[in-house]
Parts: structure tokens; sequence; C-alpha cells
């Protein structure tokens, strides 16, 4: 069960690095922190500062309010693969302690009343939850709200086809917070047709998005995010604008761009260079890319050049991935994740906390009721306690310390062996210890020798 903390005492990660603190906690906030004297029993267990995830899927939609059955088949369909109910117990699993929603619902919420309608269904997530508002041919801005921009080739309620309809909304959207998905449209038209994804959505899809936005960026002044950064060249044309402008644009970037690379025959390798599990699984938009790729952005995460690592968690089911849906689910595993960019990857504990704290917080600043991202009085008392001494195995649905929560009931990561365990997860003075209770609506078993995660 859910534990009230009044306090919280280890070893905790700072700015200046990490320190033995005594956290006293009050109505769900940071209320002191002392220096107190090392624990050599807490071994090498951090407390970070709680993790947030900027970029989340759930799945759950409003009830259609029309009688028609194809619209509720398609909503029953929805939840069976996620509701933010299943979505924040997958995000406690994995040392998350807030997630913001997208907003790629059939009948997207770019309106006000249809915003409230999203809004509404999601007090089930036991996770705080921001919600990002679409940005459609004839929406209009209405708040100081994340506003989503899709970018696609296929048209959509959500997606925009064509960049003088883009240009033409956010004329409206002048000055507002405005997230983009950056692969053109143009491009993929050109490119289209059977083949895999890093084939028909080449690196030059989002090449020239990037572009195309950064300009857009500059005539309407808009502050631009980049979601899920995929190449080399599309982040090095962020890092060059920012260098030039005022306003920063920021970036992400996901897990699974980060781990896996596909080489010059298709296959999908692992850090290290081993073949991963399930390829037929990995497909994702933006898709996969190559290893230098890979590597590129793994270094600019750990030099700071890219803002927030966010998990674009989209927990489509197995069948759903085999008639060949795009997206991965990883909200159980992104505090292991971290914890193989520690290990692994030499990441300081002071970058993780940047990434997936400060960095998240910094950039929804505008949307916590309480401020977060650090260890200090007035924060919100929220906190992803990471063990590294212990290693976590992802083994069919569940992880070799627990299940996994996401209703979808399966992971990109299927065989890996993380070098870290999330411990616990603290949301504003909640102390929730693993593993969870399990749901009980598994959609299938998975089954794969266990490996150990391969270093970068």
């Amino acid at each position: 069960m859910p534990t009230h903390l009044t306090v919280l005492s280890g070893n905790a990660v700072f700015p200046d690095g990490a320190r033995p603190v005594r956290i006293s906690i009050q109505a769900g906030k940071v209320l002191a922190v002392d220096d107190a004297q090392a624990d050599e029993s807490s071994g090498s267990v951090l407390i970070f500062p709680g993790f947030a995830d900027i970029h989340v899927h759930a799945r759950e939609y409003p009830r259609p309010a029309s009688p028609e059955p194809d619209a509720l088949a398609k909503w029953e369909a929805a939840c069976r693969k996620e509701t933010f109910a299943t979505a924040g117990r997958a995000a406690i699993n994995g040392g998350v302690t807030l997630f913001a929603a997208m907003p790629n619902d059939p009948v997207p919420p770019d309106d006000e009343q249809s915003y409230a309608r999203k809004r509404a269904i999601a007090t089930g997530s036991p996770c705080p939850v921001i919600f990002f508002a679409a940005v459609t041919p004839n929406s209009e801005p209405w708040a100081d709200l994340p506003y989503k921009v899709y970018l696609d080739a296929q048209p959509s309620a959500v997606s925009f086809t064509s960049w003088k309809d883009l240009e033409t909304a956010l004329a409206r959207y002048r000055g507002c917070r405005v997230f983009f998905h950056a692969e053109d449209p143009d491009v993929l038209r050109e490119t289209a047709g059977p083949g895999p994804r890093w084939c028909t959505r080449p690196a030059r899809a989002e090449v020239s998005a990037v572009t195309k936005i950064l300009d857009l960026t500059n005539k309407f002044d808009l502050r631009t995010h980049i979601c899920h950064v995929s190449t080399s060249e599309g982040l090095n044309l962020t890092t060059s604008h920012n260098r030039q402008s005022g306003r920063k644009v920021t970036t992400e970037i996901t897990p699974h761009h980060l781990f896996f690379s596909v080489d010059n025959g298709g296959q999908v390798l692992c850090a290290g260079g081993q073949v991963a599990a399930r390829q037929e699984f990995l497909g994702c938009n933006p898709p996969l890319r190559s290893e230098e790729d890979r590597r590129f952005l793994l270094e600019a995460l750990k030099a700071g050049l890219i803002d927030a690592l966010a998990s674009d968690h989209a927990p489509h089911t197995l069948e759903d991935k085999r008639n060949g849906a795009p997206g991965m689910p990883h909200l159980d595993t992104l505090g292991l994740f971290a914890g193989w960019l520690l290990k692994e990857c030499r990441f300081s504990p002071e970058r993780i906390a940047e990434i997936l704290a400060s960095g998240p917080a910094q950039i929804m600043s505008r949307d916590l009721d309480v401020p977060q991202g650090a260890i200090e009085p007035g924060y919100a008392a929220s906190f992803t306690v990471l063990d590294l001494d212990r290693e976590t195995a992802v083994q069919g649905q569940e992880l070799n310390i627990a299940p996994l929560e996401t209703r979808c009931r399966w992971s990109p990561f299927l065989g890996i062996v993380f070098p870290a365990a999330v411990n616990t997860t603290i949301i504003r003075g909640i102390e929730y210890t693993l593993p969870l209770s399990p749901d009980t609506s598994a959609l299938g078993p998975q089954s794969a020798e266990t490996v150990r995660g391969g270093a970068t």
C-alpha cells in the first residue's frame, strides 16, 4: 500500500553532486533539506528529483457520444491498449512521477470543450498528468498550453499534410508553445511505397521538416520544441539555431533511438552490436536510424545538446504491432534506462537529473501547479529512487522484480538486463514501493533468452 512520508533520508542528487541529506516533507512539498551523515548501508541507492516524461500516449479518450457501433468499437479497442489508470501505474513502475499526455485522439482536443473532456477522464491515474492540446487546421489557441503539431503524408483528424495549411494555422498561434512531430510530409510522399520505415521515412524527412519548422519559429515567434529527434543533422540544425537566436528551441530524444540502430541490411541492433529480439515490433515514427546517428545522439545527450529524455510511450498491442502500428511502450522501463545511461554510458547522476527532472520541468514549467525538478524547499516532494547495485531483467510480461504495468504487456527491451532497479517512486510525499499489485489485463505472453544490456 502507498505510504505517506514525512521524512526521506539518503544520498540525493543535486546540480553540484550527490550528498547524504534528510528531506523533510509536509503537504506533498519539500519542507527542508538538511545535510546528514553518510550511511554506508545505502550502498549505491540514489535519490533523484522525480522523473518527468513529457511524451506519453495514454490511449484513453473520452467515450464517444455517438451511438454508432464503429465509434464505440474504436474507443474500446484504444482502451484495451492503455488507460490513464494503467499508464499511471506503468509510470510509477518506471520511476516516473509526472507525465504529459499527447493529443492524437480520434476527436482531438483542439478547443476548450474537447480539452476539458480529455482532462476529466484522467482522474484515475495515480501519477499526475499534463495535457497537450492539438493544433488542427481550424483550431485557435485559448490558453497558455502546450500545443502539439503532427506532420504526416497520411491525412488524419490531427495531422497536417501541407506546409501551407500548417503556416495558415500557426499564424493564429504566434508566441505560443508548440511541440512538433518533425517529418516532412512532402518527403514522405516522395518516398512512400513498400519497404521498411527506415527507407520510406528517411532521415532527410526529419532534416527537411526541422529546417522548415525553424523558419516558422522565427516567422511566428514560436516557443518551439522538437519531439523525438532521431538524426545528427536534425539536431545540428537546432543547435546552430540556438547559437544564433535569443529564443531557444528545445529538443527531446527517446530510449529507442539511443539503444537501437538499423544496419545497411535493415537488421535492428542493440547498443553494443547484439541483434535485437522481436525485430518486427521495433517500428516507430520517426524510424530507427544508423549506428552513426545513435552514437552521435547519445554523446550529444551527454554533452547537454539535447534537453530531455522522453519515452514516446506508445502502448500498442502485439496484434497491432504485427499489423504495422508504429511506436513502443517505455513507461515501465524509463528508470531502468536511466540506470543503463549511468552504468554503461557513463552519464553522471547530475546529467540524469537534468534530462529526466529539471530539463522536463523547465520545458513544462507553465503547466506545473507546484515547481518540481529539484530537491529544494517549496518543490514537489516527488522523487525517483534508483538502486545501482541491483540488476533488472525484462522477461516476457514481467521485469524480474515486478510485472509490467502497461496494459499492452510487452517491452522492446525483451531479454535485456539493465544494471539498475527502481527502488521506489515517491509522488508528492506518497511512496509507492515496488512491485505494485498486478493488473489482470494481460494480452499474451512473450519469451526470449535473457541477455545483458550492451555497452555503447
